[in-house]
């Protein structure tokens, strides 16, 4: 294409001699025409630009990361005039697109249309667009060419991953500490009285209402304490996406990961995520799906902190245990949770971040250093 802009100069400077020198009919016709030559040939690439039809359809408007999806591209011609030459590029800072090549040309007849079935893979959470980015269209002649981004991008909404973490990111040897919480009452003592309606099930004596030939329900003494607090990161640390969503998506992917292996363990869960609802209880497996929701939906704010989130709970000392998911503020975080863990409480940090120096020095204290592109999990069936 280059050659051929030099070629189109070298035939104009031709034409100004032609003109300035010898004149003439045939000298200023051939002027003219290489003149106009560059106007229409932009004319014709504008026309293309304004008459080509791109449909992008998804399998769904929701998708998950991590999880390709069939997904369909088709570029239309509905003119009565061909399109020489067109190529396309996608999106690829968060999603990939298989089965097509950015690099190749496509030629559309008049009242045509090319079709591709391919499959399209979203990274991260969140809602972004993806697909056709921009496309190139070249004249008929292959002088010039113009590349502009499309009116209507194709925007998804992203769920999580639902993962699995790998045995190195789980907490192990604290399930069987906790394991004995799987209420929220703390353990009871010897009295028991007369079952009434309301009471939970769970707390009947069987051997007391067995004696006593009906229903009797132990009492319940002390504080009631929680299994595991689970405290996220609502902080968004960065103002570009391609530098806030990885962080995000993995601090989310974590958060499920471990809610889902301590509520396996029949263990209750309480996940501050520092918004207006602030802490979602979980006492069970199947309370799994609620948390999956609340954070498919979830808005990361520039205002809050981890530090915040993790002082404004109320009543830190009905948990047994502890678990930040952190992105940043790692030194305050870890001078709180030395406060919180004074009390014999099981403090575990991970942190979401790529550079994990600065948490070295908290010797009492777990830390669980996560990139932010590190895979952590596998996909459940």
């Amino acid at each position: 294409m280059k050659k051929k802009r030099l070629i189109l100069a070298f035939l104009f400077v031709l034409s100004l001699i032609g003109i300035s020198f010898y004149g003439g009919a045939v000298t200023y016709i051939f002027f003219w025409t290489v003149l106009a030559l560059p106007i229409i040939l932009y004319f014709y690439i504008f026309m293309v630009i304004a008459n080509l039809k791109i449909y992008q359809k998804p399998d769904g408007r929701n998708m998950i990361s991590g999880r390709p999806s069939e997904f369909y591209i088709t570029l239309q011609n509905e003119t009565f005039f061909s399109f020489s030459s067109l190529s396309i590029k996608f999106y690829s800072s968060f999603s990939t697109i298989s089965d097509i090549l950015e690099d190749v040309e496509y030629e559309l007849p008049p009242h045509s249309k090319i079709q591709k079935k391919t499959k399209l893979l979203c990274r991260y959470r969140g809602e972004y667009e993806v697909g056709v980015k921009m496309i190139t269209v070249r004249d008929f002649l292959g002088v010039f060419s113009v590349t502009c981004r499309i009116k209507e991008p194709l925007n998804v909404i992203v769920s999580p991953a639902r993962l699995r973490l790998f045995e190195r990111y789980l907490p192990g040897e604290m399930a069987d500490a906790n394991s004995e919480n799987r209420a929220y009452k703390s353990i009871p003592d010897i009295p028991v009285r007369e079952y009434l309606p309301g009471d939970d099930m769970r707390h009947i004596n069987w051997k007391a209402s067995a004696v006593m030939n009906r229903l009797m329900i132990r009492e319940m003494t002390g504080e009631e304490r929680n299994g595991v607090a689970l405290i996220m990161d609502p902080g968004r640390y960065a103002d570009g996406t391609e530098e806030y969503l990885p962080p995000e998506n993995k601090e989310t992917e974590c958060v499920l990961g471990l809610a889902l292996y301590y509520l396996e363990h029949n263990i209750p869960v309480d996940v501050y995520t520092g918004d207006r609802e602030g802490r979602l209880s979980l006492t069970d497996a199947g309370d799994y799906e609620l948390l999956y929701a609340a954070l498919t939906g979830y808005t990361f704010a520039g205002g809050k902190t981890i530090v915040e989130t993790a002082g404004a709970i109320a009543d830190p000392g009905r948990y047994r245990m502890f678990i930040f998911v952190a992105q940043k503020n790692v030194r305050e975080l870890l001078t709180m949770a030395e406060n919180m863990g004074m009390g014999d409480v099981p403090v575990l940090i991970y942190l979401i971040d790529d550079k994990d120096g600065e948490a070295a020095w908290a010797a009492d204290i777990s830390v669980v250093p996560i990139g932010a592109k590190t895979e952590i999990g596998e996909g459940l069936p």
